[in-house]
């Protein structure tokens, strides 16, 4: 697997970034083959979502094209909120700020084996 962010999500990152904070969201998009194909980022509340029930809302609202999540400078208690069933095969961004410009992106599909965890996959710009 792998993923491709579009010019716009790319974009849409290096604006939040310039705005500061820990910022945490959806990335919208489809997935064909072995590629997840992220058009967009929808912004959320610290944590991504409240509860399942929430999630599935907002799945639900974006047409059942959110495929995975997004975080900027996460400690490893925000990504084991996202370590469930519900998101198991989705893509998970962890992005660390290196200055106003540049983002240091690393990009995993949510795997389970015994236990959930994080699968380092490649991403495209």
């Amino acid at each position: 697997m792998d993923a491709y962010l579009s010019d716009e999500v790319q974009s849409s990152l290096e604006a939040l970034n310039i705005a500061k904070g820990d910022h945490d969201g959806l990335l919208l998009g489809h997935i064909r083959g072995h590629r997840f194909f992220v058009e967009k980022i929808f912004p959320t509340q610290k944590g991504f979502f409240s509860s399942q029930e929430q999630f599935l809302s907002l799945n639900q609202h974006f047409g059942d094209r959110v495929i995975g999540f997004f975080s900027f400078n996460p400690d490893e208690r925000k990504a084991n909120k996202i370590l469930t069933p519900l998101t198991q095969g989705k893509l998970y961004l962890s992005i660390h700020s290196q200055g106003d410009t540049t983002l240091d992106i690393r990009s995993y599909r949510i795997d389970y084996k015994d236990r959930f965890y994080l699968s380092p996959i490649r991403h495209k710009s």
